[in-house]
């Protein structure tokens, strides 16, 4: 276990995940505030609409991406977007009308997952064979450690809803990402694609990249429901302020820091990745059952059942990354692009799920709604061919 936690943290990886850190931090700085935010000038059915075209241009632009790549590389693919996502968070800051406000929140939403797949393949790039479970679990925990740290963020910046000084502060922690883009990544060397195009015939046919990729789609509903819906549940139907989210939502992400090193490492070593997106499942949908009937006001009630969620979704996410990563390399940037795509459509499919059940049923019902999805997908992570 040393020698992989050393090699996790060699020279061409460091780089990478300090890019990973600051973009997650600020990114996760303003995921679970921006449905709030929109709330203001929206309602909540057309909250889920803008999140649905965001999503819509993610897909646009992915399927541009590996054109672009191939032009201009992946080093200047990662500055130019990160340009376009200060402009859009900037932007936020301090637009007040409507109009304005949604095309800024589109663009930045289709952005932010193009960073994250520049970012998949410069880690792609630097990770040692035989590390794929380590270096993803390693990535994801840094990443998660900014999620954590990003209510406590909310906490402080904005405890009474001062949504437009946290935009302004998320924007400045873009600031690194630009300085690692000019100046440590400059040895990164493009590899030589395998497909020109996004490949969606070589994924339908690749049975079990295509069933870890609809694993991940489930794992995305999940986050559309949770990210959108779960703040304003929170704090319009059980009556929490802003401050005791903040608590809440700081305990609920503390299984992504606590389980997916060593998840990643037990994937690695022990008994492959199925098994453990299956009970990552099953916790998940247990834990989804019990909240429309749970009403409690206590802080600590609700952060333990949030982390019960989230405990289920760090399992499933780094045996999601480590057993694709483990089929792919940097040359596959169709496929990465293929897989990336499983967050838009997650996101497409559970804003039009959760707005279809806010037209016609109670608020508490899309959690059951939810469960049924999430414990459906067991079947699909079973069929899979296990890497151990």
């Amino acid at each position: 276990m040393r020698v992989h936690f050393k090699r996790s943290w060699n020279k061409a990886l460091f780089p990478v995940y300090l890019a990973t850190f600051f973009f997650f931090f600020h990114y996760n700085s303003l995921v679970y505030v921006n449905s709030s935010y929109l709330e203001r000038f929206f309602a909540p059915s057309v909250v889920g609409f803008i999140y649905v075209l965001g999503a819509v241009g993610n897909l646009f632009l992915i399927f541009l991406a590996l054109k672009w790549l191939a032009l201009i590389g992946n080093r200047k693919f990662f500055s130019y977007f990160l340009c376009a996502e200060l402009l859009a968070v900037t932007g936020l800051a301090f637009v007040s009308t409507p109009l304005a406000m949604a095309l800024l929140f589109i663009l930045f939403d289709s952005t932010s997952l193009m960073i994250l797949y520049s970012l998949d393949i410069f880690l792609e790039d630097a990770t040692p064979k035989n590390q794929t479970g380590s270096v993803r679990g390693m990535s994801l925990t840094l990443g998660n450690i900014a999620l954590v740290l990003s209510p406590l963020l909310i906490a402080v910046v904005a405890p009474n809803g001062e949504f437009s000084r946290l935009y302004f502060i998320s924007a400045l922690l873009l600031a690194p990402l630009f300085f690692l883009s000019a100046y440590s990544f400059k040895g990164f060397k493009d590899g030589h694609q395998r497909f020109a195009e996004v490949p969606l015939r070589a994924w339908w046919n690749s049975k079990n990249i295509r069933r870890v990729t609809l694993v991940r789609m489930v794992l995305d509903i999940f986050y559309s429901f949770m990210v959108i819906y779960m703040p304003i549940y929170l704090h319009d139907h059980i009556g929490f302020g802003w401050a005791s989210i903040s608590i809440i939502f700081t305990i609920m992400l503390l299984p992504f820091i606590l389980l997916e090193i060593p998840v990643g490492k037990l994937a690695d070593s022990w008994c492959g990745e199925k098994e453990f997106m299956t009970l990552g499942f099953f916790i998940m949908g247990t834990a989804l059952i019990i909240i429309p009937f749970f009403h409690s006001a206590s802080i600590l009630l609700w952060g333990g059942l949030l982390f019960l969620s989230r405990v289920g979704a760090a399992i499933t996410e780094v045996t999601t990354e480590s057993y694709f990563f483990k089929h792919v390399d940097k040359r596959d940037a169709g496929m990465i692009s293929v897989y990336r795509m499983a967050w838009p459509v997650g996101f497409i499919l559970g804003s039009l799920i959760a707005s279809f059940s806010l037209s016609l049923l109670p608020f508490e019902a899309m959690f059951i709604i939810l469960a049924v999805i999430v414990l459906k997908a067991m079947d699909t992570s079973t069929k899979l061919q296990d890497t151990k």
